[in-house]
């Protein structure tokens, strides 16, 4: 239950904050936090093998494309 006291916590820290660009400084540092998550999931996919090819790649997003934009 600590990471959902601590969540509960910065919310509520978060929620103080009165000045924009304080609330833009932690929003890139979110962002970044996030991003290195990805990377390093990406990193572990690609070691463990979990990858598509291009052409995989393409066809899979055809087809989404395809589902989400036809009527």
């Amino acid at each position: 239950m600590k990471a959902e006291s601590l969540k509960l916590d910065l919310i509520e820290r978060l929620m103080k904050l009165q000045k924009g660009s304080s609330l833009q400084k932690v929003e890139k540092s979110i962002i970044r936090v996030e991003m290195e998550a990805r990377a390093e999931e990406s990193m572990e996919a690609i070691k463990n093998g979990d990858t598509l090819s291009m052409d995989e790649f393409k066809n899979e997003n055809r087809q989404w494309a395809k589902e989400r934009y036809t009527l």
